[in-house]
């Protein structure tokens, strides 16, 4: 037996006969000189080629449409942006003219170029874009070669999928009845591949190094979504352990799922409230589908790094207003643009700096460029003139900065002729925040605590490092100090405290985080049901008696270990009372 560890990105339990499938990235492609006289010749065929790209991602996309749904459709429309992207195909037009040589390598050469740049940053969100890149790349490539690109389909039953990546061509393909788990060496939460998975229940593992070499096809492969190990070559007092634990958790999810429209509460009576991150406005359904409330982390970064110009005020406006046709009378909590560090619009000059991601970034970043800062609180505040959306500033640092951004929001209003100013929230994500809680509060109608950034600040540790650092986490004795400290401050002052990193979709996490008295958890969807009901297995005295224990423990492992022996008693004891 061999595990190998990667990243859980989809939750679940699967065994099954391993398919390794390479995505076609070491493709070989004419690669020659041509003369000055040919140029145009190779021109007309890169038109012809993005033509019937364009003709071919229509039938996708309402393909999509039909059997996926919105979000999964509106993935092949970003791909058609990226063809009508006349900065991109000129830049293959004038490879050609510049370096004669056959079109096939001036676009390899271009997307391998940009996919390239914006694999080098951390942000996983831009990461996935060098996926698109390339996906439209290879797409084109098939058109000019006339070679036929693979296809996911007709897959044996019982399939555990290994993949050095999945494209989002790959992901509308796949044989999902036949697919019982995936495994890919490169992903993440965001991309394509994940989101598919999730959408149907299908356990996936990433980041997992050099998995398409070490697993032999055929092999036997158990998956653990939960962990994100893989184990290779197990033995068969391997695969009972497993399916034991795979039998539990599977009974365990379809009771949550069944619970989806209960309100969660915890067993006396204590009402916590479940909202949606989202990052995209076609994930607007999957808040209703989950039984969730409304939205309390719309991330507004989609708007900026998807545009090779600013976002005008219009677009701003019927971007949130969709959201709010969508969810008519929920709340939904816009987080202005928490850019700097390794997002970056393509829009705006660089600036040098040593360490971006601790330089502007967040508010600090907006507080920088007035223009942009002041257009998207302009379109916050018309949305607001006739729905209750409320505005949430990412990384505040203290009263200064909170302060003049308070102070630009009522500028624009004032400016705009609005009254009804959206209520004001601030991000709690950086020691300097924690200690400086109670000025903060008095400048805000409620904080919401960002547990990704807080816990990376507070362990001087950063997230891309996480698997070689056994202590990094939130059960992390100090992390869950200064948490207590916020909720402590915000109780005193009587503002509501919500919580929104990833953590909040964890079921053992989520139970701590009710045990510190937080009654809002924001989170993917797809993880709410799990969350609901573990919640609605315990009673709030007993959370924050577990709270206690982990506030004792001298690691974050320890702690973690306690959590979810809690955990898993509690829901024994639930079934059996059952």
């Amino acid at each position: 037996m061999k595990a190998l560890q990667g990243k859980a990105i989809s939750p679940g339990f699967a065994a099954g006969r391993a398919v390794v499938y390479t995505s076609g990235k070491g493709a070989v492609f004419p690669n020659y000189r041509i003369d000055e006289e040919n140029v145009g010749s190779e021109h007309d065929r890169f038109h012809k080629a993005v033509s019937r790209t364009c003709l071919e991602l229509e039938h996708l996309h309402e393909r999509a449409l039909r059997d996926l749904g919105e979000s999964q459709a509106g993935i092949f429309a970003a791909h058609l942006g990226l063809l009508k992207d006349e900065k991109l195909l000129n830049r293959v037009r004038e490879f050609v003219k510049r370096d004669l040589v056959n079109v096939e390598q001036a676009l390899h050469e271009e997307v391998s170029k940009l996919a390239k740049q914006l694999n080098s940053v951390e942000d996983e969100y831009l990461r996935e874009r060098a996926k698109d890149i390339r996906d439209v790349g290879r797409r084109l490539m098939s058109h000019l070669t006339g070679e036929a690109r693979p296809l996911l389909t007709a897959l044996p039953a019982e399939t555990i999928l290994v993949a050095d990546e999945l494209l989002p061509s790959d992901t509308l393909h796949l044989d999902s009845a036949r697919v019982r788990g995936v495994v890919t060496e490169h992903g993440g939460e965001t991309d394509h591949a994940a989101i598919l998975a999730r959408s149907l229940g299908i356990p996936a593992v990433s980041g997992v190094e050099r998995a398409t070499e070490l697993v032999e096809p055929g092999g036997l492969l158990l998956v653990d979504g939960e962990r994100g190990v893989v184990t290779i070559s197990p033995t068969g007092a391997d695969v009972s352990s497993f399916e034991r634990i795979k039998q539990t958790y599977d009974g365990d999810s379809a009771r949550a799922l069944a619970e989806e429209d209960e309100e969660c509460r915890t067993r006396d009576g204590i009402y916590v409230d479940l909202l949606a991150n989202l990052a995209r406005l076609e994930q607007v359904g999957d808040v209703v589908k989950h039984g969730l409330h409304g939205i309390g982390l719309l991330r507004t970064e989609f708007l900026y790094l998807d545009s090779r110009e600013a976002p005008s005020i219009e677009r701003q406006i019927e971007a949130y207003r969709q959201l709010v046709r969508g969810l008519p009378g929920a709340p939904i909590n816009i987080r202005t643009l928490d850019l700097g560090g390794d997002k970056h619009p393509a829009f705006l000059r660089r600036r040098s700096e040593a360490n971006p991601h601790l330089g502007l970034r967040g508010l600090r970043f907006s507080l920088s460029e007035q223009e942009l800062f002041h257009t998207q609180l302009a379109a916050i505040v018309e949305v607001a003139r006739d729905h209750p959306v409320r505005v949430l500033f990412p990384m505040v640092t203290g009263e200064s900065d909170l302060s003049r951004a308070v102070d630009l929001l009522h500028l624009v209003a004032e400016e705009r002729g609005v009254s009804r100013l959206p209520s004001v929230g601030a991000m709690i994500e950086t020691p300097a925040a924690v200690f400086e809680i109670d000025e903060i509060l008095e400048h805000c109608d409620f904080v919401s605590i960002g547990t990704n950034d807080l816990t990376q600040f507070i362990l001087a540790a950063d997230r891309s490092a996480a698997e070689l650092i056994a202590d990094y986490s939130v059960f992390h004795p100090a992390v869950l100090r200064a948490i207590r400290t916020v909720v402590d401050a915000a109780t005193s002052a009587a503002r509501p405290v919500g919580l929104c990193g990833e953590a909040a979709g964890d079921p053992t996490s989520a139970l701590i985080f009710t045990g510190l008295g937080i009654r809002q958890l924001s989170m993917s969807p797809a993880l709410a049901a799990r969350v609901r009901y573990a919640i609605r297995r315990v009673a709030s005295d007993e959370t924050r008696g577990l709270l206690e224990e982990l506030l004792k423990c001298r690691s974050a492992c320890e702690g973690q270990s306690r959590a979810i022996r809690f955990l898993q008693s509690a829901l024994a004891s639930d079934l059996a009372e059952r």
